[in-house]
């Protein structure tokens, strides 16, 4: 962003276009950080600096619904996934190539949302995804000089239409340089028609730690979980019925493991049975003619 000023200001005044100019020009810089790979920049970064104005459920700092934090326990095992061979085979599609398997982990560093998706079909209705996952820290060169980074970032997608990237909801752990626990529908940055975001609370990801994450859907509503601990939930009342799940990774260093899936639909409840009729009791014989008194 640009100010053209007509005239210099005297040494020692202060310019209020000047003033306006660089306020201006910090919440762009601030914006640009946040979000650093958007391809839409102008937009995200217009509608980040302007949080109070996106409307009411943007950010959701209350707790999630109790039907959420009921689906962190039992259901059923449908499906479940060690990574325990030496390449992913027919049941996963990867769409990059620096998705591997090391010592029974799958394994990523930087898929730029290319994800590995699992061709197993999520169970219809509710249901609960568990994964271990791990965010590593790493060294990188910039311009000729090794720097250590760690961006956190740990994702994955579910209630997807397809196997392939924002076809459903995209659940992030720690995204934005470990800032940002979102909820995205369609779309990461809430850009195009249908698309919108939920940021949760503030909690980042911690270097080398082994989560048990939880993704639990009950209804309309989903959410995500992180050692039990809730990081966002969203609710959404047009809900895509997608049934494919998926490990993504933007630009971290990303470990996967113990993949579970588990159905929690309601067992039916069986008929009420109707009270047996008492027995009757046996008619005594009728009198006969000179039956004994």
């Amino acid at each position: 962003m640009k100010s053209r000023l007509k005239s210099r200001p005297r040494p020692g005044a202060a310019s209020p276009l000047a003033g306006a100019a660089l306020l201006l020009v910090g919440a762009a810089l601030a914006c640009a950080e946040r979000y650093a790979d958007t391809p839409k920049l102008v937009e995200a970064r217009t509608r980040a600096g302007k949080a109070a104005e996106d409307g009411p459920g943007r950010v959701q700092t209350s707790g999630p619904p109790k039907e959420l934090t009921q689906g962190l326990q039992g259901g059923t095992l449908v499906h479940k996934e060690d990574f325990e061979r030496e390449a992913l085979g027919a049941g996963w599609k990867a769409e990059s190539e620096g998705w591997r398997i090391e010592a029974g982990e799958l394994v990523n560093k930087g898929a730029d949302n290319a994800g590995a998706w699992w061709l197993e079909k999520l169970p219809e209705g509710d249901v609960r995804i568990e994964f271990d996952a791990r965010s590593m820290p790493f060294t990188t060169w910039v311009r000729g000089e090794k720097k250590e980074s760690f961006p956190g970032d740990l994702k994955c997608e579910a209630f997807a239409v397809e196997p392939t990237h924002q076809k459903g909801y995209v659940f992030i752990f720690g995204g934005w340089s470990n800032t940002r626990n979102r909820i995205a529908r369609l779309e990461e940055h809430g850009e195009g028609e249908g698309a919108w975001v939920v940021d949760g609370p503030s909690k980042p990801v911690e270097a080398g730690h082994t989560y048990r994450m939880k993704v639990v859907r009950a209804g309309s509503s989903v959410g995500l979980f992180a050692d039990g601990q809730y990081l966002v939930h969203a609710t959404d009342t047009q809900f895509i019925e997608g049934r494919y799940f998926g490990l993504n990774n933007w630009r971290s260093e990303l470990h996967f493991d113990n993949v579970a899936i588990y159905s929690l639909a309601k067992a039916p409840t069986p008929p009420k049975a109707e009270p047996a009729a008492a027995p009757l009791a046996p008619k005594e014989p009728p009198p006969t003619e000179n039956a004994p008194p």
